[in-house]
C-alpha cells in the first residue's frame, strides 16, 4: 500500500469508518500475527490472544493515532506492548507443545519433517527467552525478513542501533543454542 492510500485509509478509520480500519488491517494482519507467534516461541494459543488483544487495542485507540509513524509501526508497536503486558502480568513462559501420540512409520520424509518442526519450535522457544529487545530484531530481522529500516522505524530506534542490538542478539542466541546443542543433532 502506498504512503498516501494508507493516510488516507488511516484519516477514515480515525473518524470512525471500520471498513477503512479493517482494510488497513488486511495489509499487516498476516505479518502482525506471525510476528505474534515468533514472541511466543510458536505458541499459537498464546500469539492468538496477544493478536487479538492487540487488535482491540488497536480498534478503541485508533482516534489517538497521530499519525507520526506508519500505521504498521503503530500497531506493530500495539503487538509489542500487548506482548510484555502479558508476559508481565501472567508470568506464563510458552511450552513447546507435546506431539501425542506419535507412532514411528517407515516414512523416512515425515519423520524428518516433524524433527525439523521440533527443531523449529526449540528455536523459537529459545528466541522467546532472550530479552525482549533481542528477540524482536532476530524476529524482525531474520524471521520476518525485513529490512533494516523498516524494523528501526518499527521498533523506534536508529538504523545504527538495530545493527548492533541484530549483533548482540544473535551472539546470544548462539550461546543458547550451543547451550542446547543436544536437542538439535
Amino acid at each position: 500500500m502506498n504512503p498516501s492510500d494508507e493516510k488516507t485509509l488511516v484519516r477514515r478509520a480515525v473518524a470512525g469508518d471500520v471498513r477503512a480500519f479493517n482494510e488497513l488491517l488486511k495489509e499487516t494482519g498476516g505479518k502482525l500475527f506471525s510476528f505474534a507467534m515468533s514472541i511466543c516461541a510458536g505458541n499459537r494459543d498464546t500469539a492468538e490472544e496477544i493478536y487479538q488483544e492487540a487488535l482491540t487495542k488497536a480498534f478503541v485507540s485508533i482516534g489517538k493515532f497521530k499519525g507520526e509513524s506508519s500505521f504498521s509501526t503503530w500497531i506493530w508497536t500495539i503487538t509489542k506492548n500487548s506482548y510484555i503486558d502479558f508476559m508481565s502480568e501472567s508470568r506464563k513462559f510458552a511450552a513447546l507443545d507435546s506431539i501425542e501420540s506419535f507412532e514411528p512409520s517407515s516414512d523416512i520424509p515425515a519423520e524428518l519433517e516433524l524433527i525439523r518442526e521440533d527443531r523449529a519450535k526449540m528455536l523459537r522457544r529459545l528466541i522467546s527467552e532472550l530479552p525482549v529487545s533481542y528477540s524482536e530484531v532476530i524476529t524482525l530481522i531474520d524471521l520476518q525478513e525485513m529490512d533494516h529500516s523498516e524494523a528501526a522505524e518499527l521498533l523506534g530506534i536508529d538504523k545504527n542501533l538495530l545493527k548492533v542490538r541484530l549483533h548482540r542478539a544473535r551472539n546470544a542466541l548462539e550461546k543458547v543454542i550451543l547451550a542446547n546443542i543436544e536437542f538439535f543433532k
